[in-house]
């Protein structure tokens, strides 16, 4: 199978497992929304806005994975993987923005513009069996982000997850006002808006660095895969950047000045190779090969 074959087949998967997570999303939210609507929790409510944005969240995967699978072209030699990462950053943007319509709904019920919820088993067991959805959602997601080095898988799962709390903080809070402590319900909604801030940041911090070209390797590591390499002399000024499942590598080694520019070449080719089978991630490796200055002593890692 070809990189560009793998690479096909990895977004098909990508996007099936967003369309599942999408329609099982979009239940959820209509659920916790309709629910709230009849009980008049806050949190509830918080809940709902929080399972609209895992919907978000999907429809924004879906369409940053059709742009980041079309080829490279004369625009973009790199390639659109970015495109991905993008979209998860517009994900926990999405987050972020979800605080608002919550903070307005607990400014509303402070100001004593709500009634008290009116809670029931059966509210109880709606809110419950949505747990067990998003449960089920954030394991699938997760298992199939890793096997696929998906950030958006990642990303989205660990926004479920928060869901997930959330909905225990919207049970608990119901006990709490069964038991006559109306406030419970404008605690939970602050515990949620807690859990969807902290979502946000976890989603936002790893792919703006991403964005950023923080290193994604060790340049010791990929030194230490180049000098296993034999005829190599030396290795420096060791990048990487990129997604975590689309990773460019470019690095100088250092070859005997005396042999043949063919000789040369195929010790390129043979380091290349060498990172790419240490480094799955890796999709690109450029390599610029010098002469060894002939003094010994251990290879600088940063560029010079």
């Amino acid at each position: 199978m070809t990189d560009s074959d793998s690479a096909l087949t990895r977004d098909h998967g990508v996007r099936r497992v967003l369309w599942i997570v999408l329609a099982l999303n979009v239940a959820v939210a209509l659920t916790k929304l309709v629910l709230s609507s009849f009980v008049g929790s806050v949190s509830l409510f918080a809940d709902g806005v929080h399972a609209v944005l895992d919907g978000f969240s999907n429809v924004v995967g879906l369409i940053g994975i059709a742009i980041a699978s079309q080829p490279p072209d004369a625009n973009h030699p790199y390639g659109h993987r970015r495109f991905e990462t993008l979209a998860s950053v517009v994900v926990g943007i999405f987050i972020a923005a979800g605080l608002w319509k919550i903070g307005s709904s607990v400014v509303d019920a402070l100001m004593g513009h709500r009634t008290t919820p009116q809670v029931s088993w059966l509210s109880a067991g709606i809110v419950a069996g949505t747990i067990v959805i998003n449960i089920f959602i954030t394991r699938y997601e997760a298992k199939r982000g890793k096997e696929l080095s998906s950030a958006i898988l990642l990303a989205d799962a660990g926004h479920t997850l928060a869901d997930s709390w959330g909905a225990l903080a919207v049970l608990a809070s119901f006990a709490g006002v069964a038991l006559g402590f109306v406030w419970a319900d404008l605690a939970a909604a602050v515990i949620v808006g807690g859990l969807i801030a902290r979502t946000a940041f976890g989603v936002l911090v790893p792919n703006v660095r991403s964005l950023a070209d923080e290193a994604r390797l060790d340049a010791k590591d990929v030194l230490s895969v180049a000098l296993a390499v034999e005829g190599i002399r030396g290795a420096h000024k060791i990048r990487s950047r990129g997604s975590i499942d689309h990773v460019h590598v470019d690095l100088h080694i250092q070859v005997d000045a005396h042999i043949t520019i063919e000789d040369a070449h195929a010790l390129t080719h043979k380091v290349a190779d060498a990172i790419r089978k240490a480094f799955p991630t890796v999709h690109d490796v450029v390599i610029h090969t010098e002469p060894a200055d002939g003094r010994e002593g251990p290879s600088p890692i940063l560029p010079s």
